[in-house]
C-alpha cells in the first residue's frame, strides 16, 4: 500500500467519523452516515457507514488518479452483555474512537497492532488474510472489557481499479 493512501485513511478516519460530525445521508432506502473530507494536495476521503450497534459501510480515499478502498462490517455486542459488565454500547464507540486516533497510522492498515491493554480495555487489529496475486489484504480489529470481547470490525482492503 502506497505511503499517500495510508495517510489518506487515516487522516480522513481522525477528521471524520473519530474527529468531526458526520452527515446523515440516504442511499436508495437506505438511512446511514457519511464524511466527506478534502484534504490537502487533491486527496479525497468519503466514508459511508450504515449501523447503529452494528452494520458496515465502504472508505474511499482519491490520490490523484489513483483509488483504494476499506470496507467494513461488524459492530458491538448486545446491550445485555454489555450491561452486565456495566458499560454501553456509547462507552465501547467512545473508546475505539480515542484508539483510532491514538493509533493512528498503526491500525486498519497492513500491519497487526496489539498495543498494551488500558486497564480493563483492550484493542487489538490482527490480519487475516494477505493475498497479493489480487491485492486484498484481509482483517479484523477486536476491543474486550475485562477479558469480554465487546467490538469486532472484519476488514477488506484493496485497490480499486
Amino acid at each position: 500500500m502506497k505511503e499517500e493512501f495510508k495517510s489518506a485513511l487515516t487522516n480522513g478516519l481522525n477528521a471524520g467519523y473519530a474527529g468531526g460530525k458526520p452527515e446523515s445521508i440516504n442511499r436508495g432506502s437506505f438511512s446511514g452516515k457519511a464524511s466527506h473530507i478534502e484534504l490537502p494536495e487533491g486527496v479525497t476521503y468519503h466514508d459511508e457507514w450504515f449501523a447503529s450497534s452494528s452494520g458496515g459501510g465502504q472508505e474511499l480515499v482519491r490520490v490523484g488518479d489513483e483509488i483504494f478502498t476499506r470496507l467494513y462490517a461488524g459492530g458491538t455486542t448486545s446491550e445485555e452483555v454489555l450491561s452486565q459488565l456495566g458499560i454501553t454500547d456509547k462507552d465501547v464507540g467512545s473508546y475505539l474512537k480515542r484508539k483510532i486516533i491514538e493509533l493512528g497510522e498503526k491500525t486498519r492498515l497492513m500491519e497487526n497492532c496489539e498495543p498494551g491493554a488500558d486497564g480493563d480495555w483492550q484493542y487489538k487489529y490482527l490480519l487475516t488474510g494477505n493475498y497479493p496475486e489480487t491485492n486484498v489484504t484481509t482483517s479484523l480489529e477486536s476491543i474486550t472489557y475485562r477479558e469480554t470481547p465487546v467490538h469486532h470490525h472484519a476488514f477488506i482492503l484493496c485497490p480499486v481499479k
